[in-house]
């Protein structure tokens, strides 16, 4: 009923101004050419609208028979997706003013008017966020060409030029180049001392959405953001991950890998490291982890949250013989009914950095957020549980 009704209306106000436009035309001509010439305008303007009601016969008979959007031609799909666009900018809803056309594909693709809707949202703020993005590079922009004005002027008075105003500096301005020279030199000791993670995205086709790609790509980035946090990180590959592939394209419409200080390589991890140095992190493994182990490298599955998602990593490290393992999570915190134990990359780099410098798993699950938690178990009560079940049995107390 919801998509008929804006159809309808978009239909009724096309109408009105093809009604007005004739009028008009038909004003004009009184004014301007003979009777005779009137007639013939006016013949014109009536054939017009007779054919544009024809070319709408289709638009009429799919809100009348209540047709299914994905029956309708790829034109008359984008027709719909159009007037639908229209209607609901002007009603006040989160639309675009741009549909970029790389989104086209999927957005005649989605059968239903709330999941349009949600695409829509989710461009609006895309759109919103390049705005302010380009606003604030044009305002650096602007200051660094007040900046070199001023080094300018400091030259031609004989004075050392610096960027800071009214005073010198012995300190040395660091830009972004240097601080990626910075995030540089923390990787390489761990890239030396073969201290790696990898993250698999091997997943790319179990995302069929397109903003579940660009999710991963936020969660990547953040965890590149939290390399600084710690003193000896370990080192991030991202195998897999094919050259042509979609989350290869949306990584370089953001920025260039190359930026990341990762190593992206095409190849799988098996053809990489040694078989028995790997371990699957996995939330449906059996094998619980207990520490963490400084030879080992650890694999962490490069997939979005998704509701009712299937055991993909389990499943794959089956079936490539690898070891698996999952957080003891149930032994520290206690989730609420209605969340999800399912972690992000960020969270996950975060606790296992956490717990490979303090070897602590209550300062690692620091990092799951307390939206998620409804109480957090303290270490000493789990080495209590712990004495039970190792020294119950052999004093005669139940396990």
């Amino acid at each position: 009923m919801l998509i008929s009704r804006i159809i309808s209306f978009g239909l009724l106000k096309n109408q009105h101004h093809s009604i007005i436009a004739c009028t008009r035309c038909f004003l004009s001509s009184l004014s301007h050419v003979s009777l005779s010439n009137n007639d013939n305008n006016s013949k014109q303007s009536i054939s017009s609208t007779k054919q544009t009601d024809d070319n709408n016969e289709w638009l009429w008979a799919y809100l009348r028979d209540r047709k299914s959007f994905m029956d309708l031609s790829e034109e008359h799909r984008r027709r719909v997706v159009e007037i639908e666009v229209q209607t609901l900018r002007e009603s006040g809803d989160r639309i675009p003013e741009v549909i970029p056309e790389e989104r086209w594909d999927e957005l005649l693709n989605l059968p239903t008017i709330e999941s349009r809707k949600t695409l829509y949202g989710y461009l609006f703020l895309r759109e919103l966020y390049r705005k302010r993005r380009s606003a604030v590079v044009a305002t650096n922009d602007i200051r660094r060409a007040e900046s070199s004005k001023r080094r300018q002027t400091l030259l031609a008075e004989g004075k050392p030029p610096t960027n800071y105003p009214g005073y010198s500096s012995i300190f040395r301005h660091l830009g972004r180049q240097h601080e990626k020279l910075v995030r540089e030199q923390l990787l390489l000791a761990p890239a030396r001392l073969g201290e790696m993670l990898v993250i698999d995205c091997g997943f790319e086709q179990d995302h069929a959405k397109q903003h579940y790609l660009s999710n991963l790509i936020d969660q990547i980035q953040y965890l590149f953001a939290d390399v600084t946090r710690y003193h000896s990180p370990s080192f991030v590959y991202l195998c897999n991950l094919s050259l042509r592939g979609r989350l290869r394209t949306a990584f370089e419409q953001r920025a260039a890998l190359e930026n990341m200080c990762f190593e992206t390589t095409e190849s799988s991890y098996l053809d990489i490291f040694p078989r028995e140095k790997l371990i699957y992190l996995s939330p449906d493994s059996n094998n619980e982890m207990t520490t963490f182990d400084h030879d080992a490298v650890y694999i962490v599955g490069g997939i979005a949250d998704i509701t009712g998602k299937k055991p993909l990593t389990f499943g794959k490290a089956k079936r490539e013989n690898i070891r698996h393992q999952r957080f003891p999570i149930d032994r520290y915190v206690k989730f609420g009914g209605g969340s999800g134990k399912s972690l992000t990359l960020d969270q996950v780099y975060n606790i296992l950095m956490t717990l490979k410098h303090t070897g602590s798993w209550v300062d690692a699950f620091k990092y799951i957020p307390d939206r998620k938690v409804i109480e957090r178990y303290s270490e000493r009560t789990d080495n209590k549980r712990h004495d039970r079940e190792s020294f119950g049995p052999k004093i005669g107390l139940n396990s």
